[in-house]
Formats: structure tokens, sequence, C-alpha cells
């Protein structure tokens, strides 16, 4: 009995320094996650003319099960970097925003988040968001008001929790997405969270409204980022690139067919694309059940970070994010 103890407790060592050096050897260098808004899976990769994401769906990594977390745009911000919607169900702005009153019905989130813990382990994040007015701005929306906000706080997760939104270094990484092209041929952070502003991440305002367009201009967005980032030095083995959407609504394109990956949802509330670029990319359909906790569980993994609230139980994104090329 004690031998055969002893040679289990030999075997679960060996096996926690296997697994070690195989969650060690796995370690993100960067990972751009561009995030679009408010459509459903068949919009996003089948319907309009988006020929740009139709190509990368069909060459690389393509998340067919991925869903949102919640309606409308907030909860899956806050998702993605904090592990949780914190009960969120509206987009109210931050209530560390420079241009609300005191009466203003706002959110404030307590607590750690995926900035905060790459930062804790020495390593770096940024927000590069479209027509955000300066680095570290706090605006809820610009320019004007609601009806012409191309930049919208709702999409921009980090005024909303306390943490950050008190450190004025940590303000100073989000930056208007101008300040891109500079960072990626110098100092490129690890995890780069990409908005575009609303004309260009599919949602719309009245200035852009027409469908067609609205589809043209995100895919071309997506185009000249994905095509940038490939060409810079960041564009390591052991890099990655995310297009998602925050999360689905009705389709802009009644009239088009069902695709039989958008029939085996079968209609489900805020079934998503998600499309998931490698330098060694090939490509791979999954079809795990998958959502933002699982996105955040995965770059948390590969960069040897612990799992934030509902992270720690979400199904990984393995399979897609794999190095499918030799060394």
């Amino acid at each position: 009995m004690k031998g055969i103890f002893a040679r289990a407790v030999v075997t679960a060592i060996l096996f926690g320094i296997l697994a070690g050096s195989a969650r060690a050897a796995e370690r993100f260098d960067h990972v751009f996650v561009i995030v679009l808004e408010n459509h459903g899976f068949d919009d996003a990769v089948s319907n309009g003319p988006s020929p740009f994401l139709r190509e990368l769906a069909g060459s690389q990594g393509l998340a067919t099960n991925y869903f949102g977390i919640a309606h409308p745009s907030l909860p899956n911000y806050l998702a993605m970097i904090g592990g949780d919607d914190f009960g969120v169900r509206d987009d109210r702005p931050s209530c560390f925003s420079s241009d609300i009153s005191s009466s203003t019905a706002c959110n404030r989130i307590p607590g750690d988040s995926l900035v905060g813990q790459l930062r804790g382990a020495g390593l770096s994040f940024s927000v590069y968001a479209e027509s955000l007015p300066e680095a570290g701005s706090l605006v809820s929306v610009a320019p004007g008001g609601p009806a012409g906000a191309l930049y919208a706080q709702k999409h921009n997760p980090v005024p909303y929790f306390e943490e950050l939104a008190r450190d004025s270094a940590v303000l100073a990484l989000m930056k208007p997405f101008s300040a891109f092209a500079a960072d990626l041929s110098g100092a490129t952070p690890n995890v780069a969270l990409i908005v575009p502003n609303q004309c260009h991440d599919g949602h719309g305002l009245p200035v852009c409204r027409d469908r067609d367009q609205l589809v043209a201009d995100y895919d071309a967005f997506v185009r000249d980022t994905v095509t940038a980032i490939r060409a810079s030095k960041a564009w390591t083995r052991r890099s990655a690139i995310v297009i998602t959407f925050d999360e689905g609504a009705r389709s802009l394109y009644p009239e088009a067919p069902v695709s039989e990956i958008a029939r085996r949802a079968g209609g489900a509330d805020n079934h998503i694309a998600t499309i998931i670029v490698t330098r060694c990319g090939a490509a791979l359909q999954d079809a795990t059940r998958y959502d933002h906790y699982s996105l955040l569980a995965t770059i948390q993994d590969g960069f040897n970070l612990p799992r934030l609230r509902k992270s720690a139980q979400a199904e990984p994104m393995s399979r897609l994010f794999a190095h499918r090329c030799e060394p």
C-alpha cells in the first residue's frame, strides 16, 4: 500500500511539473482584442459586404458557438476584463466621468480586473479607443451629445473600475486609436483592447445608419488593423488577434438564409462570431460553448494569471489559440 501511495505521489508531482511546463510554454507575447458591436453570427461572417471577415472566418480559427454575456453593451465589456457583469443591465456612464453631473445615474465597479493583474505581474495593457479625445480622457461621450457620440464610454470598461479610474498611470493607458500605429512599432502592450468608434464598429448613429455601409466600414477597420498588426514586430508565433462582438442583435439582413451554424444554435439569444487569428493559423472551427468569460480565462491562462470571478469556471479557448506550426 505504501509503495502504491509513493508511486501515486511521484506521478502527481511529475504531472504537475509537466503541466506547469506546458502552461509556461503556452504563454502569450501579445493578444489584440478588437471588439465590434451588435451583430449576430450570420451578420458577422455571412451577410453584407464583409469580405475580409469572411476570409478570416474561413482561413483562421472560428468559434461557432460563442455567446455574449448580457444586454446591452456595457456588461459584456465589463465581463471581458472583470470576469463578471456585476449585475449591470444598462449603459450608464462611469461614476468617474468628467462630463456628468453629481445627480446622473452611473456605474462604479469595485475590485480587481485583468488590467490590474497584468500590471501587478509586470505586464502591460492599453485601450485604443477610436475618437477618444485624448489619452486618459474620462468623458462619457465625444464629440457632443449621445446622438453624435463617435466615442462612447460604454464600450471602454476601464473607467468603470474604481481601482483603475483613480490611478492616473492607468488612465494614461487609455489612448486614442491614432496612437496604435506608433505603439506597434515601439512598446506594444501585452494585451491591447481595440475599440472602433460607433460608425466603424457596426453600432451606427444618425450620421451613419446605412446597414451595408456600417458592415463595409467595420470590415475595413478590421482589415486595416489586422494588416498593420501582421506587418509589425509584435506579430510573433505566440501572439493572437481576437475579433469578437460585444453582443448579438436582430439581424440587419432578415431576408438572408440562415446558416447551418446559426441553425444549430437554435436561434439562441446573443449568438455571436469570434475569430482567432494566429501567425501559424489554419482553418479550424470549434463548436465548444464559449463566452466572454472563456476569452478572459484564455488570456489569463496565457499570461499565467489567476482567473477572476466567473472566468474561473469558464472553458478556455485553447484549441483556437494553439500554435499550429513548428516552433
